[in-house]
């Protein structure tokens, strides 16, 4: 990912850090956070420490209310890393209340915008708004006003990026310029444009089995779209024999929560000693917390007895139902929505309780909705559950663990 510089500007409460956090978790290396709010009493010691605890271990924080510069310029982390400063507007009033004049404070933002140009990561700074209200009414609030909207000026003209956030939505007033552009042209004639191949895998990499959810709802059309891509699955013979349950009916969850619970009970009987403390450990569901969860089912007689491609492998219905999922993750994915899948639940009670028929199969139980962040990893393998195997290793030529001889894949690092 390439380095760039980015402000966020908004009012109060319009969503500044949710997204501030949501662009930094998209890098794969380390991640700090300043922070120039200072503790001075215990409603901000708890506001500060209810942040941290959101933001999660993974980012690492530093304290400092007056020299942001001196502390971006000890980090000196890696190019895939990011820093994230919040936010402007405070450092503004610390400065202020040292009795800094104007000067001296500008100065220092222009040696602050200067070093978050110059250091090969990416800068996240918060900044507010503050200057579309009425105008204070004593000279220290005008200008604290005026000098905030001039710092606002010149960090929006430096900077490679500027998002307005208004309402939780972003919305850019200055996009980073781009790049030239590799040659466009293509060595196969049906290939994706460059741009679009990068979409398209890391919708892939990026992919997570999520199981932490936040309230807010989703779309009905953007699902209505996540949806849609699931229906353009492949499937054997042009069978298409899935269907969508869409639950968000409390009552319902609760209902397939305690069939998890039980289910959990007698599977968690499989492990002994630490692997089961882990397991213990783990959370494996999201049924309740997410605003919607969705049920894959293959309806195994559709199109009659014989569809094409079925004759030797039946199962195949089952193989065209699960292409669908894939289908509705990544698209998923590529809209900001999380997805959880939750294999430990009893089907045959699943059936009863959905009022399923006989030919119907259940395929996935899934739980979807907007998360917080996604994890950088796969749960299971950050939790030390398991490690992702070699690629190398799961491939054979011509034969059951043969070896190349004339024709010998290249894989990505």
């Amino acid at each position: 990912m390439s380095k760039k510089t980015i402000l966020l500007t908004g009012g109060s409460r319009s969503g500044k850090s949710k997204r501030a956090l949501a662009l930094g978790n998209e890098h794969a290396g380390k991640k700090y956070f300043i922070a120039t709010a200072e503790t001075l009493d215990q409603e901000m010691k708890d506001r500060v420490q209810r942040h941290k605890d959101e933001r999660g271990p993974e980012w690492i924080t530093l304290e400092e209310p007056l020299d942001p510069t001196k502390t971006m310029l000890k980090i000196a982390p890696g190019s895939n890393d990011v820093v994230l400063l919040d936010c402007l507007t405070l450092w503004l009033s610390n400065m202020l209340m040292q009795e800094m004049d104007d000067t001296g404070i500008l100065s220092k933002v222009k040696t602050l915008i200067e070093t978050c140009k110059k250091v090969p990561f990416t800068v996240i700074v918060i900044t507010n708004e503050i200057g579309a209200g009425i105008v204070p009414g004593d000279p220290l609030s005008r200008k604290f006003r005026d000098l905030a909207g001039e710092i606002n000026q010149e960090f929006a003209t430096g900077f490679d990026e500027v998002v307005h956030m208004v309402s939780g939505i972003p919305v850019t007033i200055k996009a980073a310029e781009k790049l030239p552009q590799e040659s466009e042209q293509k060595s196969e004639p049906h290939e994706f444009s460059k741009e679009k191949k990068k979409g398209l895998y890391e919708a892939i990499y990026k992919r997570r089995d999520m199981r932490h959810f936040l309230p807010d709802p989703v779309d009905p059309t953007v699902l209505g779209r996540i949806l849609d891509a699931a229906h353009h699955a492949g499937s054997v013979g042009f069978m298409q024999p899935w269907n969508f349950i869409v639950i968000d009916d409390p009552e319902i969850k609760q209902t397939m929560a305690k069939n998890f619970s039980s289910a959990n009970a007698d599977a968690e009987k499989n492990y002994s000693g630490l692997r089961k403390e882990l397991y213990q450990s783990l959370k494996l569901e999201g049924i309740t917390d997410s605003p919607i969860n969705l049920v894959v089912t293959c309806d195994k007689t559709r199109n009659g007895p014989h569809v094409l491609g079925r004759n030797t492998m039946p199962e195949t219905d089952v193989f065209s139902a699960c292409c669908a999922v894939q289908n509705l993750w990544l698209a998923a994915r590529a809209e900001g929505i999380a997805v959880g899948w939750v294999s430990i639940i009893d089907p045959e009670r699943l059936k009863q309780d959905l009022g399923l028929p006989e030919n119907i199969e259940i395929v996935a139980y899934l739980c979807v909705g907007h998360t917080q962040s996604f994890y950088k990893k796969p749960m299971l393998e950050s939790a030390g559950w398991g490690k992702r195997l070699a690629l190398k290793n799961l491939v054979y030529y011509n034969r059951w663990k043969g070896t190349s001889e004339s024709y010998t894949l290249n894989f990505p690092d």
